[in-house]
């Protein structure tokens, strides 16, 4: 199970303990360009680059990032783009009363089965999870109404990331703005069972100020980075339960969603939703379609793929292309009426773009 604020918290402890052991945290100036800092710092674990990069993100300076990959070995840019877009996905703040506050964003992965002409009912969602125990170590918490498309968030920049989880933190309005302007809602016409998000925001106090490692708002049982995870059956039972609660409220309020999850950051309902991992999900039943698709995908330097698919006398044919729109590989599959559909449903999950014809 992924901790809404996994990723980032995990990241982010690896900076406090940093500084906790006063590791490169002292002396130095900084100089060169933003890029150039970013590199130096990040490579030598400096308690400072969190700071640096609050203000590149808060700049919305997504050029200074891009530069700082190029002066990156590639093995390593992986690496850091996982870390700055943690931190894009989580700020500091202060609340009324001027208490240090640590704000995070968090998304619900939901499979859908009908029109999305009226919008997720956020109070639902939220009693939802109070009600099944996962927001005990929450101060705040808020819902932005819409549904969105995975597809473009997948090309979400990391400083658009921190924009809408400012816009968040300042209002929904204000974030419900910034969605539509990056058109990121999803089409309400389209039909048949498809994953959607919902994106929402966890308040709570701020760790960080004790020099301890980040809370769980969620309450999911996250362990951070260099914390080692233990298996405890009762721990798991009942996030098991919380989960199934959770799942079972939202379906009854809305017949439309079939099932619901909560997840990590945006890479987390990405990877969700391309992975397919409900507990009794249908992806199963397509391994030779998976194993298609996985290995296409490792040919391809990004992940990305587009895939073409067409019925023929063998079958369900699919072509895969990566993003430049070179084949990678085509095949057929012994696949037919609602198995060809269910296998079309999960192509779309895990694909950018499929094309039918």
């Amino acid at each position: 199970m992924v901790s809404p604020t996994g990723r980032a918290n995990s990241e982010r402890n690896g900076r406090i303990m940093a500084k906790k052991d006063g590791v490169n945290g002292k002396g130095g100036q900084f100089s060169g360009t933003p890029a150039d800092r970013l590199v130096r710092l990040w490579r030598n674990n400096d308690e400072r680059f969190g700071a640096l990069l609050d203000e590149v993100l808060d700049g919305n300076r997504q050029g200074v990032i891009e530069a700082a990959v190029g002066k990156l070995r590639e093995e390593e840019s992986y690496d850091f783009m996982d870390e700055v877009e943690a931190f894009s996905e989580t700020a500091q703040s202060t609340d009324e009363q001027g208490d240090p506050t640590l704000s995070t964003l968090f998304w619900v992965a939901l499979e859908i089965d009908g029109r999305l002409d009226e919008p997720p009912s956020v109070d639902t969602i939220e009693r939802a999870l109070d009600s099944a125990g996962l927001l005990e170590k929450a101060s705040d918490m808020r819902l932005l109404p819409l549904w969105l498309d995975p597809e473009p968030l997948s090309y979400l920049e990391a400083a658009d990331r921190r924009t809408l989880l400012r816009r968040l933190i300042d209002s929904t309005e204000a974030a419900e703005a910034f969605v539509r302007e990056q058109d990121l809602v999803a089409s309400p016409d389209d039909a048949g069972i498809r994953l959607v998000g919902v994106v929402g925001l966890v308040i709570e106090e701020d760790a960080e100020q004790d020099g301890e490692a980040m809370p769980d708002p969620l309450n999911l049982g996250f362990a951070g980075e260099g914390q080692e995870m233990e298996i405890d059956p009762i721990e798991q039972e009942r996030i098991r339960q919380s989960m199934a609660a959770f799942t079972e409220a939202v379906a009854a309020a809305d017949p439309r969603v079939k099932r619901c999850e909560p997840v990590g950051g945006l890479n987390d309902l990405l990877d969700f939703t391309a992975e397919g991992v409900w507990p009794d999900d249908v992806d199963a039943n397509f391994d030779e379609v998976n194993d298609f698709l996985d290995i296409a995908g490792n040919e391809t330097g990004d992940g990305v793929l587009d895939v073409t698919v067409s019925e023929g006398p063998d079958g369900l044919q699919l072509r895969a292309y990566n993003s430049d729109g070179v084949l990678l590989d085509e095949r057929s599959f012994d696949l037919s009426g609602d198995r060809a559909e269910e296998a079309l449903a999960l192509i779309k999950r895990r694909c950018r773009r499929v094309s039918e014809g």
